[in-house]
């Protein structure tokens, strides 16, 4: 392999990596520092050039392996050399290497472009899970509070029910008082004139 497909071959096997460390059921924090490690790449404006240069050289090369490809689909059919006149058998391996090089070429440079905007569906899909994962966990903490507030609103509401007891006891004492109060100076009525 060239030194330039030896690089492609390199960062198709980053990409597989960095794809399954993506979609490794990882715990919840771990997760959420690589999409805030993903974040600040992203950031980063040396990192989005890179990116964007890799990705503008992969697609011409891509291009180019389809080129050659196309080439070596519209010849005769390098397997039925020997019956073409004009054509040496010497050329028929060579024909046939070139032909499986341009297919692997192809075939990797197109898993590398595949793989990069399959990273990037996995990254949106897994931020937007980690975002649903902190909402359900602040409202799980909302639920907990909520419970306890519930016992604390229970609890008043007895303490209520017992004043209003407590109340209605007080309130019959006060009316028994009155009324043998009231007898007391029924019995004892004085006139004016006395």
């Amino acid at each position: 392999m060239s030194i330039q497909m030896t690089l492609v071959f390199g960062i198709l096997v980053t990409q597989m990596t960095a794809l399954l460390l993506l979609l490794l059921p990882l715990p919840h924090v771990v997760r959420m520092r690589l999409l805030d490690g993903y974040a600040v790449l992203k950031r980063n404006t040396n990192v989005r050039v890179g990116v964007v240069f890799t990705t503008i050289l992969l697609g011409l090369q891509f291009l180019d392996c389809v080129k050659k490809v196309r080439r070596y689909a519209t010849l005769d059919n390098p397997y039925y050399a020997q019956f073409n006149a004009g054509q040496p058998m010497a050329l028929l391996p060579d024909k046939l290497a070139s032909k499986f090089y341009a297919q692997r070429n192809l075939y990797i440079t197109g898993a590398v472009l595949y793989l990069e905007l399959a990273i990037q569906t996995v990254i949106t899909i897994l931020d937007k899970l980690v975002r649903k994962e902190n909402s359900y966990r602040e409202l799980a903490k909302t639920s907990k509070s909520t419970e306890s507030e519930d016992e604390e609103i229970r609890s008043l509401r007895d303490q209520i029910a017992k004043k209003e007891v407590d109340i209605k006891a007080l309130k019959k004492q006060l009316t028994g008082l009155q009324s043998a109060y009231d007898g007391l100076n029924e019995s004892k009525v004085n006139a004016k004139d006395e």
